[in-house]
């Protein structure tokens, strides 16, 4: 009786099991649907979702799985806004030590050259993610005087920043000229004849003669920018002899004379071909180093043309982008340089004014600067 039992017992499971052969894919589907772990994917919850700086485009498109950025700046910019957001909410925002508010805009200050910022996104749970944004600020390329000081002397014409080219004049005892330079932009640096200057300007001693003093202004992008100051010092003149007593002794003498010699002497004078009559004007050297014409190609003149006048303004309308240049010497033998070149067509600035120097130079040394300042209807 007790194997009977038994039997029927080993029966009933083997069709039960049957049975699950039969339906065991329904079996299998209710475990997965009871898994959490099964076809769930991880999220990303330490990476950013957005990485954007204001008015400016990065290197490449953002993405979240990217890690390194860049973007170059003009000199001119100090500063910029960047704003970062998180793909989870509850992960924070670190930048160069500072915790950032996802989806708010934050301004970082910029030095020259490159600048590092580190984005580092963390929930605490999983290993942190770091972004690297690589902000590079471009040299500064100023390499413009804003005044040149002189112990002795007077800079011919005025002192401009756009005019490279001057002339001076001392007497004779004066041994040395202190220059004293400064620049616009305090990241250049100056050389005085190759001395740089640091704080007092440089001393340069003078012979008698012409000399050149060369200024040599470097941007800190290395752009460099030459001042030539033409100092001439003028020459010793000998004592005069001592002709008192003879001037005298004619005296005395003409005193005897009959009055009629002196209208006699008017009259031979008079009779005399000029520049040979006694007592004629000393003549007086006339600089050769001259322009008899000027014109440019297109403006305005405040007032015409003369060679012993060196400053004109002429206006232009604001959309002229060029001008051309055309100066004719008094004399073959001079040459002319327009803004330190031989080109005649000159590039105007965008802002109101540009200031064209023109130096023409005679075959004895002679020189002579004329200055053009364009200014650009409003």
């Amino acid at each position: 009786m007790k194997r009977k039992v038994q039997k029927k017992g080993i029966n009933l499971l083997l069709a039960v099991s049957m049975l699950g052969m039969v339906s065991g894919s329904h079996i299998s589907t209710a475990y997965a649907e009871g898994n959490p772990n099964v076809n769930q994917e991880n999220p990303k919850t330490n990476t950013l979702a957005n990485l954007e700086i204001t008015g400016l485009k990065l290197d490449q498109p953002f993405s979240s799985d990217v890690k390194e950025y860049s973007a170059t700046v003009e000199n001119e910019v100090q500063s910029f806004k960047l704003l970062v957001e998180g793909s989870n909410p509850a992960a924070s925002i670190i930048i160069k030590g500072q915790s950032i508010t996802s989806g708010k805009e934050e301004t970082f200050s910029l030095q020259t050259g490159k600048n590092t910022f580190l984005i580092t996104v963390s929930d605490g749970s999983q290993t942190a993610n770091t972004y690297t944004l690589t902000i590079t600020r471009k040299q500064n390329g100023n390499n413009l005087l804003q005044n040149i000081k002189l112990s002795a002397g007077a800079l011919s014409p005025a002192f401009s920043s756009e005019i490279t080219d001057y002339s001076v004049q001392v007497t004779n005892d004066v041994n040395a000229i202190m220059i004293t330079p400064a620049s616009i932009d305090k990241t250049a640096t100056i050389e005085v004849n190759g001395t740089i200057v640091k704080g007092a300007g440089v001393s340069v001693k003078l012979a008698d003669g012409k000399a050149d003093i060369v200024i040599a202004v470097t941007a800190e992008n290395g752009d460099k920018r030459t001042y030539t100051i033409h100092v001439t010092k003028a020459a010793a003149t000998s004592p005069e002899p001592n002709n008192s007593s003879q001037n005298n002794n004619s005296s005395k003498n003409n005193n005897f004379l009959p009055n009629n010699n002196s209208s006699q002497n008017n009259r031979n004078n008079s009779s005399m071909p000029t520049g040979l009559q006694q007592n004629s004007t000393t003549e007086q050297k006339t600089s050769k180093a001259t322009l008899s014409s000027l014109t440019v190609s297109n403006g305005t003149w405040g007032s015409d043309f003369s060679k012993n006048k060196f400053t004109y303004h002429v206006a232009v309308s604001k959309d002229v982008k060029t001008i051309t240049i055309t100066p004719t010497a008094s004399y073959n033998a001079s040459t002319i340089m327009i803004n330190g070149d031989s080109s005649k067509t000159i590039q105007l600035k965008d802002n109101q004014k540009t200031i064209i120097p023109i130096v023409v130079t005679y075959d004895d040394g002679d020189r002579k600067t004329y200055v053009l300042v364009f200014d650009r209807n409003e």
